[in-house]
């Protein structure tokens, strides 16, 4: 059930980031997913700060600087590109994710696991390119080569927020790469001079920031629960799922267009997605 909550957070939170993200810019939606993030998780973490160690501390803090860019690259993405299209690519997370999961955690994956996962790189091949622009300088839908990136960046921080979140309290290994993340975007816009600015733009965008702070945040605390008694594969696996969620709200509330392929792409994807997550069970 905390996947499951964690596959349609993650779906509604991103298509809210999006909208966000058009507004403030990346960093301005870090801004205020880490601010509120920080102080609402503080609460259920405060008694366990004293217990963490060096090592813990070092690797939850390069999380929050892998988290940090991370995610001004899928909000970078979200900005410039089609929401249906970027989150079918950020799904190349799941077989990254899942060979950490096999080198460091000794999980294994059956031959139609395997298949799977190679449909599903065709799947995101066929839908993040766009085949009417061939001989263009647009072949690739407009960002998708930052999803890419993106996705790498969010595979990494799968792993190490199961590796931390099987040692320590789940919400811990959320909450400090989040204040991490929240100190360098601080640092940046008050360097520029922005926060008050971010401010004054929250009062009059008040509720769709809200409801998307909230959304992902929510998204990230049932993964991390979810992750901290299952194993890492079968968990993003099945969280994986949210891409039929963002594609589905682009479509319908964002009137984007794709090409057939790309809905073949889209729906080749998905299905490998659902089927990993319900074969791994």
């Amino acid at each position: 059930m905390m996947a499951f909550g964690a596959m349609v957070c993650w779906g509604v939170g991103d298509f809210l980031i999006q909208k966000v993200g058009k507004i403030l810019g990346a960093v301005g939606t870090i801004f205020w997913i880490t601010l509120f993030s920080s102080f609402a998780l503080l609460p259920f973490v405060i008694h366990d700060l004293p217990a963490l160690t060096w090592e813990n501390i070092g690797v939850l803090s390069i999380l929050g600087v892998i988290g940090f860019f991370g995610a001004f690259l899928h909000i970078r993405a979200l900005k410039i590109g089609k929401l249906s299209v970027v989150e079918i690519i950020i799904s190349i997370e799941l077989p990254l994710t899942i060979m950490l999961g096999i080198i460091f955690f000794a999980e294994s994956l059956n031959l139609t696991q395997i298949i799977l996962i190679c449909l599903l790189f065709i799947g995101v091949i066929m839908v993040s390119i766009n085949f009417k622009n061939v001989r263009r300088k647009d072949f690739f839908e407009k960002g998708s080569l930052l999803a890419l990136l993106a996705a790498v960046m969010i595979a990494m921080m799968n792993f190490l927020t199961a590796f931390q979140a099987k040692e320590i309290n789940p919400l811990l290994a959320l909450w400090f790469p989040w204040l991490v993340s929240g100190l360098i975007t601080c640092a940046y816009l008050a360097k520029r001079r922005h926060i008050g600015v971010l401010v004054k733009a929250c009062r009059s965008h008040w509720q769709l920031i809200a409801a998307m702070v909230v959304i992902d945040t929510a998204a990230w605390v049932f993964y991390v629960l979810a992750v901290s008694k299952a194993e890492l594969s079968i968990t993003v696996a099945i969280t994986e799922s949210f891409v039929v969620i963002a594609f589905f709200l682009d479509i319908i509330f964002n009137k984007v267009k794709v090409s057939k392929i790309q809905y073949v792409g889209a729906g080749l994807a998905i299905a490998c997605s659902l089927l990993i997550g319900l074969l791994s069970k």
